[in-house]
């Protein structure tokens, strides 16, 4: 009887993750336009203004490798930075592999940033990545 509720669980989980896993605030269905990287390529190669590219990640992981244009708010929390980006921008956050910027979207969306689109993790980006000096 375990096995059988534990095979059920998995065949069942992957049907509830998109519903917990992604957080999507921006208006006007811009979330369906930046979901792959192509479509957030296309946001940083315009310099659209409206959108903050953030790095939840730890400082070192950040000066590694990050998206380029990204900033970095380690775990979304913005009480720690000197200028945080203004509430009305669109955040677009990342993590390591997108386990941790759902976490983080939900820290920013407490503090009061009302646009968050939690896009996941820089596993998933295929193009180039900026480093920054440790």
């Amino acid at each position: 009887m375990k096995k059988r509720s534990f095979v059920a669980l998995l065949l069942v989980l992957p049907l509830c993750a998109p519903a917990w896993a992604q957080t999507d605030t921006l208006p006007d269905g811009l979330g369906k336009d930046i979901r792959t990287p192509e479509g957030l390529r296309k946001v940083i190669e315009r310099k659209d203004p409206r959108f903050v590219i953030v790095d939840v990640r730890p400082p070192a992981d950040y000066a590694a490798g990050h998206i380029p244009t990204a900033i970095n708010i380690p775990g979304g929390i913005t009480a720690d930075i000197q200028a945080p980006p203004s509430k009305d921008k669109y955040m677009v956050l990342y993590c390591h592999g997108g386990m941790k910027s759902p976490a983080a979207g939900d820290k920013m969306l407490a503090d009061g940033y009302r646009h968050v689109f939690v896009w996941g993790g820089i596993l998933s980006w295929p193009y180039e990545r900026e480093t920054s000096p440790k």
